[in-house]
């Protein structure tokens, strides 16, 4: 159950107990009028006591800081309390954050078993271009340390396999993986 739903039944609980414990004293209130009148109009008795004197409060003192309690513990969970709403902000964070890294671990397998059937420098060229859409020819070849025509030919090759993609960009090439991890 919410919070805010168990703060209105303590609030209903308090408003019932404040009228048991009202209602209680008015009877007993009611009660002394009724010796009252039946005395001749003097709260004392034959004995010389008092009738509002002789009477014990405690109950009601009680029942009313327990009906007093009650309300503000329900006022609180009902308009203060923010802790369940943090706590359920916290975990729709948390449970996004995993999903985000269950979904980037899954594409890192997709793209580690891709590339598992190349060979080395093939793999190291393919790892460079995924980390870096559209990386230059030029930077790539720093990247790898290939020298420039073995580089070049490795890119010829993996190009005609249809594995990247090559686009002019001034006096070099950018390079492109076709397949997206």
């Amino acid at each position: 159950m919410k919070k805010k739903h168990i703060g209105f039944i303590i609030i209903l609980i308090a408003i019932i107990l404040t009228g048991l414990v009202q209602g209680s004293k008015m009877k007993e209130d009611k009660y002394i009028d009724t010796i009252i009148k039946t005395q001749g109009g003097s709260c004392y008795l034959e004995d010389g006591t008092c009738l509002h004197n002789d009477r014990n409060y405690v109950p009601f003192i009680v029942g009313w800081i327990t009906s007093g309690t009650l309300l503000i513990l329900g006022l609180y969970l009902l308009f203060f309390d923010k802790a369940q709403q943090q706590i359920e902000k916290q975990n729709l964070e948390i449970s996004n954050a995993l999903k985000e890294a269950r979904q980037q671990n899954n594409e890192k397998d997709k793209f580690e078993a891709f590339i598992s059937s190349f060979n080395k420098d093939e793999q190291s060229v393919l790892r460079a271009i995924h980390d870096q859409e559209g990386i230059q020819q030029s930077t790539l070849r720093y990247k790898t340390g290939m020298s420039k025509t073995s580089l070049s030919l490795l890119l010829k090759a993996l190009e005609d396999r249809e594995i990247i993609s090559k686009s002019q960009d001034g006096k070099t090439n950018k390079v492109f993986l076709r397949k997206k991890f």
